[in-house]
């Protein structure tokens, strides 16, 4: 087994490896050669310099066994935020094939080692800022179908710091409700990239907002047909003196009421690990946990210097 960077023309290789590792995963459909290009377009294999305030390093690191990738690391040296002075590391993607531990300890001592060489004291692994745009759906991290990929991790000394728990409804059906309280509402229709538009609803009360929903086309995250079908609730906020009122679950029933109008049959939505309140709620309104997803954060014991 050796362990090589990644080159173009691997690129059909490394996409059909993807696909089959997330084949499993919810909500992760099966990316184009073309959609996986963009993920890997600021790729470098060179030295790593500083620019500015706007720096960035990307690079992967592949396992290969007789011409057959076993498993690859996506890493990424950045700021952790825009206040920040300290380089982290990020791990965008770390796969490996079931059974072929050892190939996916190489490639993770691979990135810690290229980490450290830069002074990284940090890494986290599957931060929802630099996932893949089409693993999952917005919001997530390293899915529980990965099993094997977060047992690798927590032997190697990574420790789960968020996490974001996925509900679905496939074929959904709401009646329409009564409004809790006398409210208008504004709509906003708004196209992206997916063959349906997005939705943001604001809920008004004598001229003052009192909530808000947002929901997205699952087409935003993948090209793929079967995606188009299922909308992705990421946002519903009620002002906290309004809140335990039923007016969130009127929100988000007039939303589904809509979209189903449009064309959208199933509806996914996410929260919190720890937000149990929003547990209860939506799974008392229909739906039904399929993922939990976590972020991995490790501090390097030793750094150069």
């Amino acid at each position: 087994m050796k362990i090589v960077q990644y080159t173009p023309n691997i690129l059909s290789s490394i996409t059909e490896f993807y696909n089959e590792l997330t084949a499993e995963v919810p909500h992760c459909y099966p990316a184009k050669e073309e959609e996986f290009a963009l993920a890997m377009e600021k790729i470098v294999t060179g030295e790593y310099h500083r620019d500015g305030e706007k720096h960035r390093s990307e690079r992967i690191f592949i396992a290969m066994s007789d011409n057959t990738i076993k498993a690859f690391v996506h890493t990424v040296l950045s700021l952790k935020a825009e206040n920040e002075e300290e380089d982290v590391g990020f791990i965008r993607f770390l796969g490996y094939e079931r059974g072929e531990r050892n190939a996916g300890q190489a490639v993770l001592e691979k990135a810690e080692e290229y980490f450290k060489t830069c002074n990284v004291s940090r890494i986290y692994a599957f931060s929802q800022n630099d996932r893949y745009r089409f693993f999952h759906f917005e919001h997530a991290y390293l899915s529980d179908a990965l099993d094997h990929v977060q047992g690798l991790l927590g032997y190697n000394g990574y420790r789960r710091s968020d996490g974001e728990v996925f509900l679905d409804w496939e074929n959904y059906e709401v009646p329409p409700i009564e409004a809790p309280i006398p409210i208008t509402l504004n709509v906003e229709w708004q196209d992206g990239r997916g063959q349906r538009p997005n939705i943001h609803i604001d809920a008004y009360l004598d001229d003052k907002k009192v909530g808000e929903c947002d929901s997205l086309s699952c087409g935003e995250f993948s090209s793929h047909p079967d995606a188009q079908d299922w909308l992705h609730t990421v946002w519903l906020g009620i002002e906290e003196a309004f809140q335990g009122q039923g007016l969130g679950r009127y929100l988000l029933n007039y939303t589904l009421q809509e979209m189903h109008n449009v064309g959208y049959r199933h509806a996914a939505i996410s929260t919190n690990w720890e937000n149990y309140r929003a547990l209860l709620f939506y799974s008392n309104c229909g739906y039904k946990v399929v993922d939990w997803t976590y972020e991995y954060e490790k501090v390097l014991a030793e750094v150069s210097e």
